[in-house]
């Protein structure tokens, strides 16, 4: 079988170079020790983020827009208010990559009135909720590479699992099992996550 010498066999640029370079921008450049509730609702919306489609590489520091429309949801450069007339579904809020590469989502003040995006995350809160009764180790369900996951978000899956790792390791939390982190985390981060609801 011959090749075809003007087909780029790797058109995205993903050599070995390109891959060390896009994981060192991925690593955490801080870690710091995290309660209970603040690691659970940043791995939360990290792994929210992180499930939405996307074919960019997030910058630190940018501002996206996470936005849902039959069930899937989708990471966008672009806002509600810049699309014309086309419908790409209800947006949830903005959404940013932090230095030790969590994410934080700032959820917009219309939501009561989107029910199909209160829906799509109520169903993620729900499975999220159920994830953490378990007696399992909190480093036994971190994030890492996967690699059925997309480029991107293989990248910054690995980030965040490094991070989370590091944050749960400086609280001593680590090995904590599941349910007892979550009952630690208490109130709070119940409260919190249900706010985004």
């Amino acid at each position: 079988m011959s090749r075809n010498p003007h087909k780029n066999p790797n058109p995205q640029g993903k050599g070995l170079v390109p891959v060390l370079a896009h994981w060192g921008e991925t690593r955490p450049s801080t870690i710091n020790a995290k309660a209970p509730a603040e690691l659970l609702f940043d791995w939360f919306a990290s792994v929210l983020v992180l499930s939405a489609k996307f074919q960019f590489k997030p910058a630190v520091g940018s501002i996206y827009y996470l936005y849902t429309r039959g069930g899937d949801w989708q990471l966008s450069l672009v806002g509600p208010g810049e699309w014309g007339d086309r419908d790409v579904g209800d947006c949830l809020g903005t959404c940013e990559l932090r230095q030790d590469m969590t994410w934080s989502i700032a959820a917009d003040e219309g939501m009561a009135e989107k029910p199909k995006l209160q829906e799509s995350l109520a169903e993620l809160v729900d499975a999220f909720m159920t994830s953490l009764q378990s007696d399992d180790a909190l480093d036994d369900h971190l994030p890492g590479y996967r690699r059925e996951l997309p480029y991107y978000q293989r990248m910054l899956a690995t980030g965040l699992g490094a991070s989370l790792r590091g944050s749960a390791t400086a609280a001593q939390s680590l090995q904590s099992p599941l349910r007892v982190l979550l009952e630690s985390a208490g109130a709070e981060f119940s409260q919190r996550l249900l706010s985004q609801d």
